[in-house]
């Protein structure tokens, strides 16, 4: 499976300490060279700027397919890219993205698609983070996350792991 992400993800993931996580869940991320550009801009959290100059293994970095597909002209490059890439590999890939539009169109695409929230749920339930603690940090980001849609993930959590 090929995992790719956008840079506000991994922007998320830098400011709560978590930038591993991609790596803990999924072992290899990869990211088109747009992207890679935006995480190593100065207004980029120090940490993925770090991360991402070093190039750790786990990160592949792919050249953009250009041109992007049609369905993302409304979007900004980097989700236009990510979107694109996801789609050159639609029947082995998972899109990590948050951006409602873009969120929008990789759906009309029926693309795979997670996004910060259901990627801390899941490392929660994989027993790599405490569910509260990592929502409580990305609330204090500006990540605009409703408490219903935490409630919602909290419960699907509870479902998989039903108290004993």
């Amino acid at each position: 499976m090929i995992v790719v992400s956008d840079n506000s993800v991994l922007s998320c993931l830098a400011e709560i300490g978590e930038l591993d996580l991609l790596h803990r869940l999924y072992g290899k991320e990869t990211i088109t060279e747009t992207i890679r550009c935006e995480a190593v801009h100065p207004g980029a959290p120090e940490n993925l700027r770090s991360l991402i100059s070093a190039m750790p293994d786990w990160i592949s970095v792919v050249p953009d397919e250009i041109p992007y597909l049609e369905e993302t002209a409304a979007l900004d490059p980097g989700e236009a890219s990510a979107i694109t890439l996801a789609w050159e590999h639609r029947d082995s890939s998972l899109l990590v993205l948050d951006e409602k539009r873009g969120r929008k169109v990789a759906n009309a695409l029926e693309l795979r698609i997670t996004g910060t929230a259901g990627l801390l749920t899941d490392a929660a339930a994989a027993g790599l983070i405490d569910f509260e603690d990592a929502f409580l940090r990305m609330s204090q980001t500006g990540f605009r996350l409703s408490g219903q849609v935490v409630e919602t993930l909290r419960q699907d959590l509870a479902k998989r792991f039903p108290p004993a």
